[in-house]
């Protein structure tokens, strides 16, 4: 009885994958099933719906046509590379591990600092293999950042007269700070490189207003609020812009100076600056406040 058991379950698991080259995980257990619940009858089933299957599958391949178009693409299409149409934001929220696994790997072949903010949520991921995927790439992003910003502080130490490389290195900086992955004494290391920079950069670009706008938001984040505050002044003496208004409202928010706060508001509701869709909702909002 034993034997005939064994035997059983053996030609059950055979059947399962009878066909396997063409048939997926859910016919395979559907085989198995009819085969394990309905022996001798069972196998008779599986070879009947594998016979009729393959009888259809040859007769839609043989068509006029059919068979042409199947070989052409046959080799563009690879159904696991059409996941990475899926965005990594998606794919993570998916439990399928092979899927994540896959996606994440496909991500890193591509620039993976673009997806830092994914990479942060696959490193809490229940898979213990997703997560060291994503370690490995937060660790790469983390070198290679390091690296550009050691080559760039070297050319730049040697002309600091090259705007182009001032531009560059200061947009490395940014993409440091921005990133999240430093610590928190990096992080005031790299920031105030960051705005050293941005000064060296408007002293030959005074009149440019997205230095002004990025060193008065640096030092704003670094506490330095006096430094700060002449910035802020002497931004909007240059440039009547909305961004200029707007750093200067945020400083007197910041050091809680109201009269100045909505003299500012005032000043930018009668100048002849056209608002952008924050600028106004920001002016919308003080003005019913006030």
């Amino acid at each position: 009885m034993k034997l005939l058991i064994t035997a059983h379950l053996a030609l059950s698991c055979l059947i399962a994958f009878l066909g396997s080259g063409r048939a997926n995980n859910q016919e395979r257990f559907s085989n198995f099933i009819i085969s394990l619940f309905f022996p001798v009858g069972g196998y008779i089933i599986v070879l009947v719906l594998y016979l009729l299957r393959n009888k259809g599958n040859k007769e839609i391949e043989d068509q006029p046509g059919i068979k042409g178009i199947v070989e052409l693409f046959a080799d563009r299409i690879n159904i696991e590379k059409e996941t990475n149409l899926v965005p990594l934001e998606e794919t993570l929220i998916i439990n399928d591990t092979k899927t994540k696994r896959q996606q994440l790997i496909d991500t890193l072949k591509k620039d993976s600092s673009k997806y830092i903010d994914m990479l942060k949520i696959a490193l809490r991921d229940d898979d213990v293999e997703t997560a060291h995927y994503a370690a490995s790439a937060v660790s790469e992003i983390k070198r290679n950042l390091d690296l550009k910003i050691q080559a760039f502080s070297v050319q730049y130490e040697k002309n600091k007269a090259d705007g182009e490389l001032a531009k560059e290195y200061a947009s490395v900086l940014e993409e440091y700070l921005e990133s999240g992955l430093l610590d928190q004494y990096n992080s005031k290391k790299i920031l105030h490189i960051y705005i050293q920079m941005l000064e060296n950069m408007l002293k030959s670009r005074k009149s440019d207003e997205r230095y002004y706008s990025k060193l008065i938001n640096a030092l704003f984040e670094a506490g330095e609020l006096d430094r700060a505050g002449n910035y802020c002044k002497v931004f909007l003496e240059n440039n009547q812009t909305e961004a200029a208004y707007l750093v200067n409202l945020k400083y007197y928010y910041l050091i809680k100076d109201k009269k100045s706060f909505y003299a500012v508001l005032e000043g930018l509701r009668k100048s002849p600056v056209k608002l952008s869709g924050k600028g106004l909702d920001i002016v919308r909002f003080w003005l019913e406040g006030a």
